[in-house]
């Protein structure tokens, strides 16, 4: 069967052809708390069920809710929202997270799940649209941090007291021999960096070197301003790191690529990136792509993500997408072919 990486060669355009693409969001902006757009940012399997954590957008504020979908239904996409959304929202008045809260990074740690959350004083997208307005690239975004929440299951989360845990944006966590390994995001030059900080007990952090993991690449390049929404998995005794790139602006990628690491600290890119990238013309996904999480059951991969026919500039329109993969594949498939 072999790993994911396996069926990846050197030619970005064939191992876009392996996947086949839902031409329809899986899930829509179905509730008035993500009316605006809403996005993947973890998937779990609790039980028999699949739980996804989204940030959703409306009335001008983001915040977090939960999907779930049978497990015997993942060929399907039955996803139905929690009876709570949102699960976790903004901070009252003069709070850290009193403009949005976004980016949650759920893991089970311990006997707790821990719920890692971007955080802003004011809109989510601001300092975006600030770059967008022609402020200098030298600009450094304020009132962004990370913030935790802990639960004793998947669905009801409280808020630490202390908080914020960290500083930046866009956390990933990844919990390896007993340590929180948390991915963040950092702005310089324009863009963003990929970051990672290391904790024993989820709570309190250390950088773990000054430089990013992983950066943008050289002009011309398809990630060439910026790299985010990274997302990592171990495989057959590797790490690899799904991420979201722009060559163009911070936060309007328009395709995923794929890192590999044996230490979770340096990480090389595939040459065969981006693996995946925007759709067809007058698709729901068609100007930008962000948010991949990565999942296989039984002999098929399940890529999900966040696809907008919209950039930031007209007014973010994402949904949740969803993309298969067989992972004993040695074809190639239509970008567009419904599943």
């Amino acid at each position: 069967m072999g790993s994911f990486v396996d069926h990846l060669t050197e030619d970005p355009e064939r191992n876009q052809r392996l996947w086949r693409r839902r031409p329809e969001p899986v899930i829509g902006k179905v509730q008035p708390w993500c009316s605006e757009f809403l996005a993947p940012s973890t998937v779990l399997a609790e039980g028999d069920l699949l739980v996804m954590y989204v940030e959703g957008s409306g009335e001008g504020r983001e915040q977090i809710g939960v999907f779930t979908c049978p497990l015997a239904e993942v060929e399907h996409q039955a996803w139905v929202p929690h009876p709570d959304n949102p699960i976790l929202e903004v901070g009252k008045q003069g709070a850290f997270d009193r403009g949005s809260v976004f980016d949650p990074s759920v893991v089970r740690f311990g006997d707790r799940h821990l719920l890692y959350y971007s955080a802003t004083t004011g809109d989510a997208h601001g300092f975006a649209a600030e770059l967008l307005g022609g402020a200098p690239e030298t600009l450094l975004p304020s009132g962004e941090t990370v913030g935790l929440a802990v639960g004793d299951g998947p669905f009801r989360f409280t808020k630490r007291e202390e908080n914020p845990v960290m500083a930046d944006r866009c956390p990933h966590a990844f919990v390896w021999e007993g340590r929180v390994f948390l991915y963040f995001v950092r702005v310089a030059d324009g863009g963003y960096r990929i970051h990672l900080a290391i904790s024993d007990d989820g709570v309190h952090f250390t950088e773990a070197q000054g430089e990013p993991v992983l950066s943008p690449g050289g002009v011309g390049e398809w990630d060439a301003r910026s790299v985010t929404t990274p997302c990592v998995f171990s495989e057959d005794g590797a790490f690899y790191m799904l991420y979201a790139g722009d060559a163009e602006g911070l936060d309007d990628p328009t395709g995923i690529g794929i890192a590999v690491s044996t230490d979770l600290l340096r990480w090389e890119k595939l040459v065969g990136n981006p693996i995946f990238v925007t759709g067809e013309p007058g698709r729901f996904d068609s100007a930008s792509v962000a948010g991949p999480r990565l999942k296989r059951f039984g002999d098929t991969y399940f890529l999900w993500y966040g696809g907008s026919d919209r950039k930031i500039r007209d007014g973010l329109n994402s949904q949740i997408g969803v993309a298969q993969m067989p992972s004993g594949t040695g074809s190639e498939c239509s970008g567009a072919t419904e599943v």
